[in-house]
């Protein structure tokens, strides 16, 4: 578009008006009884006729604004510029091929979440008393659980550092679920495959509702007859599966394997990785981990650095060499939770991992270099330092160490609401 303001006395026939133009004499400029403010032209009017041209001559007017782009351009006036646009700053994407921010997908994990342990409490309870399991409720938890980690496997994974020690079997079954589903995204899975994996991770202690639960949370040694009973929960588990309608077969293979080791010392089996299925594999990992990372009336849970080496260790062992290897680069290697050391003394909780770079999450500072204990974390971005100071001058993690030895809580200081 090319505005013009142009005199009155330069307006022809063809000339396209831009701007509203009003009749000057009996307008603003008018005596009480004219003011009238008359409309003569509209803006976007193209000039017609010469009884046009003679009615804007004789408005009292010294300029009108053309648009030379729409109509007949004159040999004189001033061109107007536009406003200068500014050009915009590029929106932010998402990090490590992520979908959503991190900030944002929290705040639906964390309801996701919420819904899905509801789930697995009824399902649970209904099994204990031998009624039937809504198939179609269990396959849409898995459904809305896959979405989230396929939109940004972050924000599930962070809210797995969250423990209820309440309802342990509930908020297992989904964290089994949520870690397993972190593995099989990093291994390429569908969508679609991913909602079948869900399934089998939500139902994979489903056998436990016949275990009492003075065997399940006896806070003792397990007898020899309590520790057969227990290691059977896989067996029963299939056994409710086959009595559920619509059930994936993958989902069996889960349930009834997620206990078995690559080496074939696992249970309730014996057998060796060869034979078991690569979602049972990932599902044996997560199943641990999340079981080591828990307190228990019989154990404390174990800091996560403590419980990734547990699971590094039992590489080809216990475990698929793979599956660990691609757990621990999902996890990171501090995951949320860890409490860690800093290189200037500072101590604090990982709160956010960072996918571009495992060694600079962001962590919420607790103690100071001098060793006092701040009313609430400062949240520090280790790679944005990074980025920013450059190495030397940024902060780093030194090492990680037990939140127990410093009396500190990690789920009171852990925020995951974005």
């Amino acid at each position: 578009m090319a505005k013009k303001k142009i005199s009155i006395d330069k307006i022809e026939v063809g000339m396209f008006i831009e701007a509203d133009v009003r009749d000057a004499v009996k307008g603003k400029g008018a005596t009480p009884s004219y003011g009238k403010n008359v409309l003569l032209l509209g803006k976007g009017t193209l000039v017609t006729s010469q009884n046009q041209v003679r009615r804007l001559k004789e408005a009292g007017l010294n300029e009108v604004t053309i648009d030379t782009s729409k109509g007949k351009d004159s040999a004189g006036g001033r061109v107007e510029q536009g406003p200068v646009k500014m050009k915009e700053k590029p929106k932010a994407k998402p990090p490590g091929g992520r979908k959503t921010f991190f900030r944002d997908e929290v705040q639906v994990a964390r309801k996701i979440r919420g819904a899905s342990v509801k789930i697995v409490k009824d399902f649970m309870g209904n099994a204990a008393q031998g009624a039937s399991i809504d198939g179609e409720k269990v396959a849409l938890a898995s459904k809305t659980l896959a979405g989230s980690v396929f939109r940004n496997v972050d924000a599930l994974l962070s809210l797995t550092a969250l423990k209820d020690y309440s309802e342990h079997t509930y908020t297992h079954s989904v964290n089994v679920c949520c870690l397993t589903l972190a593995i099989a995204y990093a291994w390429g899975v569908t969508e679609e495959e991913a909602g079948i994996i869900g399934v089998g991770g939500l139902l994979h202690d489903i056998g436990k509702s016949k275990i009492p639960l003075s065997v399940l949370d006896k806070p003792g040694p397990l007898t020899d007859d309590e520790r057969k009973v227990i290691m059977s929960h896989p067996l029963f588990g299939e056994e409710i599966l086959k009595s559920m309608d619509n059930v994936p077969e993958e989902a069996f293979y889960i349930t009834g394997q997620h206990h078995e080791q690559v080496s074939g010392k696992g249970y309730p089996r014996g057998m060796s990785g060869a034979d078991m299925h690569p979602w049972a594999k990932m599902a044996a990992v997560a199943d641990v981990y999340d079981a080591l990372t828990s307190a228990r009336p019989y154990k404390p849970g174990l800091p996560p650095h403590v419980a990734l080496r547990v699971i590094f260790d039992g590489k080809g062992i216990d475990f698929d060499e793979a599956v660990v290897d691609t757990f621990i680069k999902q996890l990171g290697i501090y995951p949320v939770g860890s409490f860690v050391k800093l290189n200037t003394e500072e101590m604090g909780v990982v709160m956010e991992v960072n996918p571009d770079d495992a060694m600079r999450p962001k962590v919420g500072v607790i103690f100071t270099q001098y060793g006092k204990r701040r009313p609430s974390p400062f949240v520090v971005d280790l790679y944005k330092e990074y980025k920013d100071r450059g190495e030397e001058n940024a902060r780093s993690i030194a090492g990680a160490d037990d939140p127990r030895n410093f009396k500190i809580n990690v789920e009171d200081h852990l925020d995951v609401s974005g």
